[in-house]
């Protein structure tokens, strides 16, 4: 078995749809790398889209999920109940950000979780309209593909698309059109312009939900200044509307917080976890305020797959090994040596317009020396280098000209400056001082 001998396999049996962004073929994985089928080895600064938080086959996550399918492995929550979905429901609540009640509905994709809470946010107010943002990312099913902004590839020639989904915009500090320089007064007009827009093309009684990452992910590792999100918060409140908080790929610690908005205070109506809450095993929830989740009767929410026992338990292990192992503190440390080298680099490379993020989910900008036109080229390039020498990246942004950062939160000093020194000998490779491409 080689990278050479999968890829003619799959050429011959998986739908070409289904794309890659790496050429080869990961056989094993531990801690912060993983080897390919020609045993080449990466360290591994993606951890599979922010999926791996604590790293590559954790031994304590892998016991517990061990342990659960020996006892038993698969019963449908609907069929009958089993404790360790309860267990998980209890500690997602207690975690869950705010003071109010709180009850979880567990499904398996981020996807899920997003369609699910849009129907409970219709539901229980009754409305239908559901306020997006540019440069948002909410999966590909149906609804929650409506709901993400980018086109092309996710969108196109799959109509029609999900009806009373509208567009507004997110507040894009390096890109806004006011010139401004400030984040939080340029969540401040974002804010302002989505009031006007409600009010006048949309209308406040028609609005059940709003939907927003508090750190856009693929839209381009975006950070919403507190101005924005506490102002989001606010006016939800003032039109009945309800506050739904995507946490699938900023939660779990990545910021350097459990929940991205953790950082500001503030508490959402619903929440969406996914991708590091299970490590890797299929399990999403939708978590919300109890009299919220109150409200809709029994059997309207339901799914075959969703609680299994195995991912409910490797969920439950990766919430211990994050709070045991001070993993959220460590996301901080790892991004604030991130930020300093890159930073750095900045001031050296005009093609590097702006490195953004918090905690360990940092972004990388290139764009064109001399202005802010996007550079996807770049980013191409940089990633494929990085490869080359044995580093995983991924590109992200509506643009395809950011670098997203994505690093295991057990990541050790030596792994930290092996993976920053890999990346920065890639920028340079590609990167000439004076601002061409080499």
């Amino acid at each position: 078995m080689s990278n050479a001998s999968l890829a003619q396999r799959r050429r011959a049996a998986v739908a070409p749809a289904a794309y890659s962004t790496h050429p080869f073929y990961p056989v094993r994985a531990k801690g912060s790398y993983l080897w390919d089928a020609d045993g080449k080895r990466y360290l591994d600064f993606s951890v599979g889209i922010a999926v791996m938080n604590v790293g590559h086959s954790h031994p304590r996550v892998i016991a517990a999920a061990t342990q659960q399918a020996e006892t038993f492995q698969h019963l449908c929550f609907a069929v009958a109940m089993h404790e360790s979905y309860i267990a998980l429901a209890e500690r997602l609540n207690a975690l869950a950000p705010g003071d109010s009640p709180k009850k979880t509905f567990l499904v398996n994709s981020g996807a899920e979780a997003v369609e699910n809470a849009v129907k409970i946010a219709r539901a229980y107010t009754g409305r239908a309209g559901i306020v997006a943002f540019t440069h948002a990312f909410h999966g590909r099913t149906y609804m929650a593909m409506s709901l993400t902004a980018k086109a092309t590839p996710y969108k196109a020639r799959f109509a029609p698309r999900a009806s009373e989904v509208y567009r507004a915009a997110y507040p894009y500090a390096y890109r806004n059109p006011w010139g401004l320089d400030d984040p939080e007064e340029v969540g401040e007009r974002t804010l302002h312009a989505l009031r006007e827009q409600v009010e006048t093309t949309i209308g406040e009684h028609e609005v059940a939900a709003f939907i927003i990452e508090p750190v856009a992910g693929e839209g381009g590792f975006i950070p919403a200044p507190r101005s924005f999100l506490a102002g989001l918060r606010a006016y939800a409140d003032e039109i009945g509307a309800l506050w739904i908080d995507d946490e699938v790929q900023a939660g779990i610690g990545r910021t350097g917080h459990l929940w991205a908005v953790d950082a500001f205070g503030l508490e959402p109506d619903l929440v969406t976890s996914a991708k590091a809450l299970s490590s890797g095993f299929p399990l999403s929830a939708v978590i919300g305020k109890a009299s919220i989740m109150d409200a809709i009767g029994e059997g309207m929410l339901g799914s075959t797959f969703g609680g299994n026992p195995i991912s409910c338990a490797a969920a439950l292990a990766t919430l211990d090994v994050l709070e045991e192992e001070g993993l959220i503190e460590r996301a901080n440390v790892i991004g604030e040596r991130a930020r300093q080298r890159l930073d750095k680099l900045q001031r050296e490379f005009p093609q590097i317009g702006e490195v953004r993020g918090r905690g360990a989910m940092i972004g990388v900008e290139f764009v064109e020396a001399g202005g802010k036109e996007p550079n996807p080229a770049v980013v191409a390039a940089v990633v494929a280098h990085a490869r080359d020498a044995g580093l995983v990246l991924l590109s992200t942004g509506t643009y395809g000209n950011v670098i997203r950062l994505l690093p295991p939160l057990t990541l050790s000093d030596d792994e930290i400056e092996e993976g920053l020194a890999i990346l920065e000998k890639s920028i340079r490779a590609v990167l000439e001082p004076v601002g061409t491409v080499a």
